[in-house]
């Protein structure tokens, strides 16, 4: 399969076969280079809004957020990813970072997870874009009913140029909070 068949069917096939493709990837190690981003510029983020609250990660992989950010920071993490494989990593991370406790994972498609409690941050990190554009602004008000009061999402896309449009619609629809700044190639977005 080729890398551009791939991403269409990550996007757009059923989830079944998106999983498929995520989990081959995740067990041939195409996402390995990722396993340390101790040093993204999303933790200052994350940690300027979990003031102690939950976070939803959607798209989790293979458990960064859950086994970087500071244990002290947060009440409870909960990280989803459609690969199987991804998940296993994931809960072989929080055991040995001693997390096991605080963190939970679920396998399972991001556009339609049902979580079972509100959350101070929903998470979108490097995910977003893997769920058609036409079908972003119902996801996010979907998610938005598991917001605490002072609830945020956090997106962060690593190419701000390739993804204005999903900016835009986020822009448009939604109060932002703060972001990055825009001389960034990243872009990191926080909104209600």
């Amino acid at each position: 399969m080729t890398i551009v068949n791939s991403r269409i069917l990550k996007k757009w096939g059923k989830p079944s076969t998106a999983k498929a493709i995520w989990d081959e990837e995740f067990a041939r190690g195409q996402w390995e280079y990722l396993e340390n981003t101790s040093e993204d510029i999303i933790y200052g983020f994350l940690e300027k809004y979990v003031e102690k609250g939950n976070i939803l990660d959607l798209g989790c992989g293979s458990g960064n957020t859950g086994s970087e950010l500071a244990i002290s920071l947060y009440s409870r993490y909960t990280g989803v990813d459609i690969s199987e494989i991804a998940i296993q990593r994931a809960v072989a991370r929080a055991i040995k970072t001693g997390r096991h406790e605080r963190n939970e994972y679920f396998c399972n498609d991001i556009a339609s997870f049902s979580p079972e409690m509100r959350y101070d941050i929903i998470l979108f990190r490097e995910s977003i874009f893997y769920i058609p554009l036409s079908r972003i602004k119902a996801v996010l008000n979907r998610y938005s009913e598991f917001l605490t009061e002072n609830g945020v999402f956090i997106v962060r896309m690593c190419d701000r140029r390739k993804y204005s449009r999903i900016v835009r619609l986020i822009q448009t629809n939604y109060q932002i909070l703060d972001m990055s700044p825009s001389n960034e190639p990243n872009v990191i977005l926080i909104f209600r």
